[in-house]
C-alpha cells in the first residue's frame, strides 16, 4: 500500500490511517482521560481531541440498566459519526453536551439537560468536554 499523501488522502493523526469520513464511535476513557475512537468494533486509538460530523447519540439502554444497578461504570454510550479533518478554535453556537447514566438514558445539552439525540457536528476537546452543532 503506498503512501497515502501521493493519493490525496489526508490521515488523521494517532489513528492507525484512518481517513475523514471513516465512521467511527467516540466515547471518554477515564483512566486514560483521553476520547477512545472506535471503528469496526475495535478500538483503534486514543487521542486529546477529534471531530465528528453526521452524529448520532448512541445509549446502550439494557446496558445503562446493569451499570446503574451494579454503580459500576461501562462502555454503553458513545457519539457516532464521520471522522472529520477539523479543528474548532473556539465554542461559539455550539452546545455543550453530556451524558450521565445515572441521571437519564440519553445525552442531553448542558446545563438545560434537553435530551439531544444527533448532531450536525461534534467537537470533543482535549479538556475531556464535547460541544454539538445541532
Amino acid at each position: 500500500m503506498g503512501d497515502h499523501r501521493e493519493q490525496g488522502v489526508h490521515l488523521i493523526g494517532g489513528l492507525g490511517g484512518l481517513v475523514p469520513g471513516t465512521c467511527a464511535d467516540v466515547y471518554w476513557h477515564t483512566r486514560k482521560a483521553a476520547w477512545s475512537v472506535r471503528v469496526r468494533g475495535r478500538v483503534a486509538g486514543h487521542v486529546p481531541f477529534i471531530t465528528l460530523r453526521r452524529c448520532r447519540m448512541v445509549v446502550r439502554k439494557a446496558e445503562r440498566l446493569r451499570a446503574v444497578q451494579r454503580r459500576q461504570r461501562s462502555v454503553h454510550a458513545w457519539v457516532q459519526g464521520e471522522l472529520a479533518d477539523l479543528t474548532v478554535d473556539n465554542t461559539v453556537g455550539l452546545v455543550r453536551l453530556g451524558y450521565s447514566p445515572w441521571h437519564t438514558g440519553h445525552f442531553t445539552i448542558r446545563p438545560g439537560f434537553e435530551p439531544l439525540h444527533s448532531a450536525r457536528l461534534v467537537v470533543f476537546t482535549a479538556q475531556g468536554e464535547a460541544w454539538a452543532l445541532i
